[in-house]
């Protein structure tokens, strides 16, 4: 063999093995045999689609990477195969709607994210399938109209916020006031005022951005 014949063969064969080893996946077992995780790397960084799995073989979680970033949609299960949760990211940022569910397939929280803050509308479930809580979030921020309802559907709260600021208020089953709460930027901000089942004030809180100042 020529000495020209010789480097482009040895050309060909580092090429190869580099190729190998820049792009491959790597797969961890448990200890019954099963497969633990099949991750996809691209020269040293996740890039594909990784999976990961329960000792029992039922998928755990499945994401799409590129350049080490989540990519797509990520999905997670419980144990008993049933979804957990789904939501899709943007070059490693959440954006769009994520869902999550109970471990008996029904869906108890849709939340929307836009580059990884919370955007849009926000809907909480009771396990009856009844709607817990609605509302609407800005740049992370409580915005809108937020409504509470209790496991029968009837509405037992309504707050109003602006950039998340403003007044969250509750009621008894008899129609009382209950709790009348001052938000700012998300937190408990001012009063807490909260009554008993005739309508009598029987404490208030006072809050500086989330921790109580006085109580009285």
């Amino acid at each position: 063999m020529n000495r020209t014949l010789k480097i482009f063969v040895a050309v060909i064969i580092s090429a190869g093995l580099f190729i190998s080893c820049s792009n491959d996946t790597q797969i961890k077992y448990w200890d019954n045999g099963n497969i633990q995780s099949s991750l996809s790397y691209n020269h040293g960084v996740m890039d594909g689609k990784s999976t990961w799995y329960y000792k029992n073989g039922n998928k755990e979680q499945e994401v799409n990477y590129k350049n080490n970033k989540l990519e797509g949609l990520l999905t997670r299960w419980f144990q008993n195969g049933s979804y957990e949760s789904q939501s899709y990211y943007n070059n490693g940022l959440l954006n769009g709607k994520a869902s999550t569910y109970d471990e008996d397939g029904n869906l108890i929280l849709e939340e929307n994210y836009k580059n990884d803050t919370l955007s849009g509308t926000y809907i909480m479930w009771h396990s009856n399938g009844q709607i817990k809580i609605s509302g609407n979030y800005s740049l992370g921020l409580y915005d809108g109209l937020w409504l509470y309802y209790n496991f029968a559907g009837k509405i037992i709260g309504t707050a109003t916020f602006s950039d998340g600021t403003g007044i969250q208020k509750s009621w008894y089953p008899n129609g009382n006031i209950q709790r009348e709460i001052s938000y700012k930027e998300n937190l408990k901000h001012g009063s807490e005022k909260v009554y008993d089942e005739n309508g009598t004030l029987n404490e208030v809180i006072d809050y500086n951005e989330g921790q109580i100042t006085e109580s009285r």
